[in-house]
This record gives C-alpha cells, structure tokens and sequence, in this order.
C-alpha cells in the first residue's frame, strides 16, 4: 500500500450538524470522544490501525495492505495475531460510538456510521467552496473555507507513528497549503487586501519558502499602500532563499517586485485567483 488513502471518502456526519453525536478527530491530535468525554483506545499502534481505517471507511482493507500501512517494509512476527488483537480491543470502544469494524473475507472494513468525522467535514467544506467559487459566489467560498481551517488544530493523526500515516501527512500538509492560497487569493480578489495582510504574514513566517503565499502578501501590502513593506518582504525573501537554497526567488516573485518598484497601474485590478481557480464566465 505505498499510495495515499486520502481520496474520495463517504461516511460519517457533520458533527455542526449532529452535536450529540461522537466525534472523532484526525485533524490534529487523535481522539474519539462525545460530550468532553474521550474513548480509551489502547496503546498507540492500535490507535494508529483505527486511523488507516478511518481514512478508507467502507473500503476493504486486507491483511497486507494492514501490515504494510502500519509497519511498512519491517514488520513484527505474527502481524495476523497483533492486527486480530488491535481489532478485538478496538471494537467495544467504537460499538460506544456507533462505529463498527467487521471481517469481509477479504479484510477489514469500517463503517464509522454515526461518528461526527472531522477529516470529512473537511472534505465536504472544501469541496463546497469550490463549487461556490465557480458559481460565482467568492464571499460563500470564504465563508466554507474559514469553517473547514477551524477543523485544522494540529498534523494528521498527531501524535501516531505508521507509514502510511507518515505519507497521509505529506498529502494532508500540501492538500491544506492550496487550501490557505485559495483563502487569501478569494480575500484579494474581494478588495479585502487589508484583512488579508495578518492572515498572509502569519503563512509566510509558517511556510518561509512557499513562494505564493510571499507574492500574495505583497500583492496585499501594495494595495494597502504599503509598498515599502511590500518590497521588504521581498528581499527577506530573497535572502531566505539565496541563504537556504543558493537561489533566487522564481520569475512571479521577481516580475511582482518590478510591477511594484514601477508602480504598474494593472496591479490594482489584477486577479489573484490562479488560473485554475478562477470562476467560470457565464454565458
């Protein structure tokens, strides 16, 4: 199983929705609890199986695919015992909250049936603020991803060692950098550049080589009339990269700093939405 699991997922409920119900959180430290109350789950490699299940629910996971998730190419003698052992001390603490793992033949599979599911939340959020977008509601899609961020309170699966949750993590991280962009691109694009500017300096100073959240700010910083701070972040920039990579800062950063030294009157109409991004024309 050397792929990522975090794909297409149904399943699980809206826990705004369903306040009373379990919740289960992926999206930081992992827990399952309802109302203050948290599940004990047993020791950490059987907290890191029902994660890999979670991440899959109403897939069929089989043996291998189970071993390899969770001890990758180095496991443990009699990993159909441990897993057997995981699931039987697994399934009293989940039956409390409306989950289930059953035996298929071919493997294992959860139905988290009526568990409030963070990870999913998030799926929905998301994927409705695209939808918005392209229906040319910007201010809706802003709304959606600013619920969907408040999920985020620390890496997939905190705390959990596995493989395979090892990569969901590299997924998750980049997944949520594309996520915060679109954010701060919708915010630009609603002539909101001086809201935008805390939110921007606080994911440059996270993610110092992301390039894109850079060139937002000083998108944002110049249109708040603030270009001398708009240059000086780009030559903190600048610094950073030659410093750390021996390089230069990429050609859109580079023409942004010209644009903003020439004072190109196109910079206050410009779309900061990419292209990919951008809502469809209406015919």
């Amino acid at each position: 199983m050397s792929g990522v699991l975090l794909r297409e997922r149904q399943g699980g409920h809206d826990c705004r929705e369903h306040p009373e119900r379990s919740s289960v959180t992926l999206l930081g430290p992992f827990t399952v609890h309802r109302g203050g109350v948290k599940a004990a789950l047993g020791p950490p490699k059987q907290q890191a199986l029902l994660a890999v299940l979670l991440l899959q629910p109403g897939r069929t996971l089989g043996l291998r695919q189970l071993t390899d998730a969770l001890w990758g190419e180095r496991p443990p003698a009699h990993t159909k015992n441990l897993l057997q052992k995981y699931l039987s001390g697994l399934r009293p603490a989940l039956a409390d909250h409306g989950m289930t793992v059953e035996w298929t033949g071919a493997g294992y599979r959860l139905d988290p049936g009526g568990a409030c599911v963070d990870l999913y939340a998030y799926d929905r959020l998301t994927a409705a603020a695209r939808t918005a977008l392209a229906a040319g509601e910007p201010a809706g899609a802003a709304r959606l991803l600013d619920q969907a961020r408040a999920l985020k309170t620390g890496p997939l699966a905190e705390g959990l060692d596995a493989p395979l949750l090892d990569r969901e993590r590299t997924f998750t991280r980049a997944r949520l950098l594309v996520d915060f962009e679109l954010r701060a691109e919708i915010e630009l694009d609603l002539g909101r550049h001086r809201e935008a500017i805390p939110y921007l300096e606080c994911l440059v100073h996270s993610h110092e080589l992301h390039e894109r959240f850079v060139w937002l700010l000083m998108l944002a910083l110049h249109r708040a009339g603030r270009d001398g701070e708009a240059l000086a972040a780009y030559r903190t920039h600048q610094r950073r990269v030659a410093a750390e990579l021996g390089a230069e800062p990429g050609r859109a950063l580079r023409d942004l700093e010209l644009a903003v030294l020439r004072q190109d009157p196109a910079l206050g109409s410009v779309s900061a939405l990419a292209p990919a991004s951008r809502p469809r024309s209406v015919a």
